[in-house]
Order: structure tokens, then C-alpha cells, then sequence
């Protein structure tokens, strides 16, 4: 498999700092690339991105209110190389990363902070939020809301067929629904899960969504399943005591996962043989190229800075993504910017 033509932007924040720069990294190349554009934000921000595909533009959150609440302190800014960042809207979830479609439509999950609950004995119990999911124009930052909800979270998971995957979390239940941004149209897929889903991804190749997920009668156990978009059926994928599953949709069909922290990655039900490329660790997958042939993760281990890195998605052959050292890096995704300054 040859690299030469596979770019990722990616956002590296020095911990403690109140800047996080953009670079774009060859995969497979042999140092960073410089600084093309600098995101000015909080101390020790949080910082999360996406690639708008077909441009250069990078749309990321970070942390730009002081507050004790940190809840919805994050802007959603839009970040170009050679050119200041434009902060686009406020009120954007802490620690969230914004949603970008295929045909380059953003959305970001945004709040309200409701009243503070009292005292129930001597438990403390959840706020219960005004939530939204909204569409952001990235010319102007003018926003449009397609979903509301009252709760504790309405989480982004995905995009399918023109529809938002969308989990929501409220007091005593939780569900998986489809929302239809232009009308708000919403479509529940499952109706009452646990509370406990994260790592989400759409398998393109079966119309699935699989995330992972506490298993429903053993609070030891977490599993993965997928669920059809179409039909709402759900498929149970494994099985595991390991608590960092890190899931994903491999392209043109298959599963990656963490079995094992000491095994690293592992990819199944693809003709690509992948197994533990870096070694020991949790392998999370953060995007895949616009044409499925490049896979880009982050390599993490307990107090070490995640390790990006790229595969191959149909021989399975890793490549290092270089970036600079001793920083936390968020990769935005596969890009058509260039990395000279």
C-alpha cells in the first residue's frame, strides 16, 4: 500500500496551555508538519475536530468560557490553514465533538443548564438539562436547531442516508433515535437501553450503527452490538469483562476492536489481518477516509500521549501519522490541505 497521497489534520495541545495548533501530517511520514493555523481557548482545554470533506476546513470545539459548570463552556470554531480561526457558536457540550455529514453539513450538540435539583435524602441527583442538536452555517455561525430534548445528554452518534443517529440519555431511560434534520422528524430505533453507550460508528456497508454498550442483566460485563438503521433489530457482536472495547465500523464491512489491552487492535470479519499494529494498548479508531482505503487511530496507554497512526484498510499495513511530541492530539481526519506553511 503506498501513503504518499494520504494526508490527516490533526490538533495538538501542549497539557496546561491556552493554544492548540493545526497541523496537516503525511501518513507515514517522517516528522510533523509546522503550525498552519493557532486556536486560542482555555488553559488545558478539551479540544475535539472533524474535517469538512472536499476542503481544507477543520471545524473543532473547545473550551472558551471560565465557569465552575463546565457543561457547556465549548465554542465550535472554524479553522483554515494560513488563517485566523473564526469562533462560529457558543453553548456547544463540553468535551464534544462536532458532527460533519459527507455532503459537509455540521452539527454540534448544544445546552442550557435547568435548575438545580434538591437534595433527595442524602443523594444528590442529575440535572436535567435543555438540550439541542443544531445545525451550524460555517460561512456565517448562524444556527438552526433540528432536535430538542430534556435530559442529561443528547449525544451525536452518526449520520445515515440524510438522518441523524442521535442517543439520548433522561432520567430512568435512554434511547437510540433517528432525526431527520430538516424536518426534525424523529424515528426511535431502541426504545430503552442502558445508560451507559459510547463508541459509536456507522457501518456504511449494512446501514448498522455499532457502539459499545454495559451488557443488560451483568453490570460486569460490556458488549457490543449493532444495530440495523432501517429495522431497528439488534445483533450482539461480542462479549467482554474488558471495559475499553473501542469499537468501530471497519470499512467495506468488518469490526475493529480492543479485546485485550495487552493484544492491542484487532479487526474481524474484514479481508484486511489485523492484530495489535502498535502492541499493547487500546486502539481507538478517529476517521476514515472519505474513499474507505485509510483507517486513522489514536494508540493509548495509562499516562502516555496517545500515538496516532494509520492502516491500510484493505491489506492491514499501519503507517505512522508523525506529530509533534509532547502533546495531546486530536485527529481531525483525512484532509485535502497540503502541509507546507
Amino acid at each position: 500500500a503506498s501513503a504518499a497521497a494520504a494526508r490527516v489534520a490533526l490538533l495538538a495541545t501542549t497539557p496546561g496551555a491556552t493554544r492548540t495548533t493545526l497541523h496537516i501530517a503525511a501518513v507515514g511520514g517522517g516528522q510533523a508538519g509546522p503550525a498552519l493555523a493557532t486556536l486560542q481557548h482555555l488553559g488545558d482545554a478539551v479540544v475535539r475536530a472533524r474535517v469538512v470533506p472536499r476542503t481544507p476546513i477543520v471545524v473543532a470545539t473547545a473550551d472558551t468560557r471560565p465557569s465552575r459548570d463546565r457543561s457547556f463552556n465549548a465554542t465550535l470554531f472554524r479553522v483554515e490553514p494560513h488563517a485566523e480561526p473564526v469562533a462560529l457558536c457558543d453553548g456547544v457540550v463540553h468535551a464534544s465533538r462536532p458532527l460533519v455529514t459527507a455532503d459537509g453539513r455540521v452539527f454540534v450538540s448544544r445546552g442550557a443548564a435547568g435548575p438545580e435539583p434538591p437534595m433527595d435524602g442524602d443523594l444528590a441527583r442529575l440535572r436535567v438539562d435543555a438540550l439541542t442538536i443544531d445545525e451550524v452555517d460555517l460561512a456565517t455561525g448562524a444556527t438552526r436547531t433540528a432536535h430538542r430534548h430534556t435530559g442529561y445528554l443528547a449525544f451525536l452518534a452518526g449520520a445515515w442516508n440524510g438522518e441523524l443517529v442521535v442517543y439520548r440519555v433522561s432520567p430512568g431511560s435512554a434511547d437510540l433515535v433517528l432525526v431527520n434534520p430538516d424536518s426534525g422528524a424523529t424515528r426511535v430505533l431502541a426504545p430503552s437501553i442502558p445508560p451507559f453507550a459510547r463508541d459509536f460508528s456507522v457501518d456504511a456497508t449494512t446501514g448498522a450503527l455499532v457502539f459499545q454498550e454495559r451488557h443488560e442483566t451483568d453490570p460486569g460485563l460490556w458488549v457490543i452490538d449493532r444495530l440495523d438503521l432501517a429495522r431497528g433489530k439488534r445483533a450482539r457482536l461480542e462479549v467482554s469483562a474488558n471495559s475499553g472495547l473501542a469499537p468501530h465500523a471497519w470499512p467495506g464491512g468488518g469490526l475493529a476492536y480492543t479485546p485485550d489491552r495487552a493484544a492491542g487492535l484487532r479487526v474481524v470479519g474484514a479481508s484486511a489481518e489485523v492484530r495489535g499494529p502498535l502492541g499493547a494498548g487500546v486502539d481507538a479508531i478517529q476517521a476514515v477516509s472519505p474513499d474507505g482505503a485509510w483507517v486513522a487511530a489514536l494508540h493509548t496507554n495509562p499516562s502516555a500521549f496517545a500515538v496516532p497512526f494509520a492502516i491500510h484498510a484493505e491489506s492491514g499495513e499501519a503507517f505512522a501519522i508523525p506529530a509533534p511530541s509532547g502533546a495531546r492530539i486530536a485527529v481531525a481526519g483525512f484532509t485535502t490541505a497540503k502541509e507546507e506553511p
